[in-house]
């Protein structure tokens, strides 16, 4: 038997909503999850990123949950100060940065750390942080743990909507604008969008529940050998990323 997750993701601030239901199995380390993650939001491994856990907010939330109105949060905080800014911080250290780092962050690495121990109960929450100019965050709640007796489960998107980013545009309020001038096709930025794009048009509501699992059978191994690896893509894999083939 082995057991499996069940993910709800969103991109943070997106506007109409870009989300999906997926399912992966636990046995795998933080950055594979990752792996999986970046190619459902149209995220082509150009960026850095880094998994943030915040334990000490969710701690605060289950005793909060386990004592009802008896808790009084209000003196519970003032006897534990620090607790609520203790957070979980998985990335890649031999590329890991300092200027994101808090005094309460706890660093692990992220290929090596099994997501199990990052994430295991059901409600739990984490983000993913990827491209640390333009900032885009998924966030990522766990809904459903269950077992199955394939323990060689691939990862499967269930349902979602929105078709992902747009890498380097700037970041989520960019991407709303430029779906936004997509929809209406009248506004002058309409027209600057194209030509900065390279398009006529295109439909930023598509989401292809099929055709993106089958791509998860083959980007996530991808992005692994380009960030653990550090095995640069071929022509061939840069164009699959971008949909060019």
């Amino acid at each position: 038997m082995a057991k499996i997750y069940q993910f709800y993701v969103e991109l943070r601030d997106s506007s109409p909503k870009i989300w999906r239901t997926i399912q992966v199995r636990q046995r795998m380390t933080v950055a594979e999850f990752v792996y999986i993650l970046l190619p459902l939001f149209e995220m082509q491994a150009s960026h850095l990123f880094k998994v943030n856990v915040p334990v000490g907010k969710m701690q605060v939330e289950k005793n909060k949950k386990v004592s009802g109105d008896a808790f009084d949060e209000k003196a519970f905080l003032k006897e534990h100060p620090e607790l609520p800014k203790i957070r979980y911080r998985y990335e890649l250290l031999d590329m890991i940065d300092d200027f994101s780092k808090r005094e309460n962050d706890i660093i692990f690495n992220v290929t090596k750390e099994s997501l199990k121990y990052a994430i295991s109960e059901i409600g739990e929450r984490m983000e993913l942080w990827y491209d640390f100019g333009d900032d885009w965050f998924i966030d990522i709640k766990l809904k459903d743990i269950f077992d199955t007796d394939d323990s060689n489960m691939s990862p499967i998107v269930l349902e979602g909507e929105g078709f992902g980013i747009i890498e380097d545009c700037g970041g989520v309020w960019r991407l709303n604008d430029i779906i936004k001038a997509f929809k209406s096709k009248k506004s002058k930025s309409f027209q600057e969008y194209r030509d900065w794009l390279g398009i006529e048009d295109f439909n930023f509501s598509l989401f292809e529940k099929d055709e993106m699992n089958e791509r998860l059978q083959v980007i996530p191994q991808i992005y692994k050998r380009c960030y653990e690896e550090k095995k640069a893509l071929t022509d061939q894999e840069i164009k699959y990323i971008e949909r060019k083939i």
